[in-house]
Order: C-alpha cells, then structure tokens, then sequence
C-alpha cells in the first residue's frame, strides 16, 4: 500500500514511531554482559533525528530515548 493511501496529503497527521533493539542489545546505558557503556549513542540518535526531521519536513514534537528502545 502506498504511503499516499495511507495519509491524506491535504491533511496534518501525527504519528507515534518507535524501533526496539533485538536479541537484548543495549541501546544506551551499561550492558551487563559485555560490561560496556553506550551513553554516547544517545547524542547520534538526537543528531539523526533532527537532521532526518529537516530533511523529510517533519516537526519533530517529542522523542524519548531508553535503554533498549526510543519513541
């Protein structure tokens, strides 16, 4: 189905995304099994998302970012 059937072009539409990770993997925060941080990630993700906002004329409204997944 193509994205135009989905969402009226003439019409404002807010959508809630999300993406976990799989097999357990940490996003961000302290894996317990390899014992490595990934705070630093957190910064990408922010970075990604406003530049992926200005590219698609998106208006990012909100975001929250956790350790295994982000909305």
């Amino acid at each position: 189905m193509a994205r135009c059937e989905v969402f009226d072009p003439e019409e404002v539409a807010i959508a809630h995304v999300y993406t976990r990770v799989c097999r357990r993997c940490f996003l961000l925060g302290d894996d317990p099994v390899s014992g490595t941080n990934f705070d630093h990630r957190k910064v990408w993700i922010e970075e990604y998302l406003q530049q992926f906002a200005a590219c698609f004329g998106i208006d990012l409204i909100g975001f929250s970012i956790l350790s295994n997944h982000f909305h």
